[in-house]
């Protein structure tokens, strides 16, 4: 996820996360376009949580919070910034897991 975030994120028309771009607008936790916001970036932390899960790691539900505040973050540093990651977002998500005892299988 974190590479495709790279890739995406060095497109010229790379605008972030509409997700958080609706929140960040609307600002009130209780608007419809709020609760739509959150229940997306929970499935994402629940993705990320299971495969924290299925890796071993030993607080998956901290590790699932960490790598889902990288990616909105490297997102948002992305859109501001206006230009890619250069790697920033893999290698975030590569100290999160190696500090969580978890290194990344080489590739097939």
């Amino acid at each position: 996820m974190f590479e495709r975030l790279e890739e995406s994120a060095a497109e010229p028309d790379f605008r972030g996360c509409p997700f958080v771009a609706a929140a960040v607008e609307v600002k009130s936790p209780e608007h419809p376009a709020s609760l739509v916001a959150r229940r997306n970036k929970d499935a994402l932390t629940a993705f990320f949580r299971r495969e924290a899960e299925r890796a071993g790691a030993a607080d998956p539900a901290l590790l699932a919070r960490q790598l889902t505040v990288a990616f909105d973050g490297a997102s948002a540093q992305a859109v501001v910034q206006a230009r890619g990651l250069d790697g920033l977002a893999v290698a975030t998500a590569a100290a999160l897991l190696d500090a969580a005892g978890l290194r990344a299988r080489p590739e097939d």
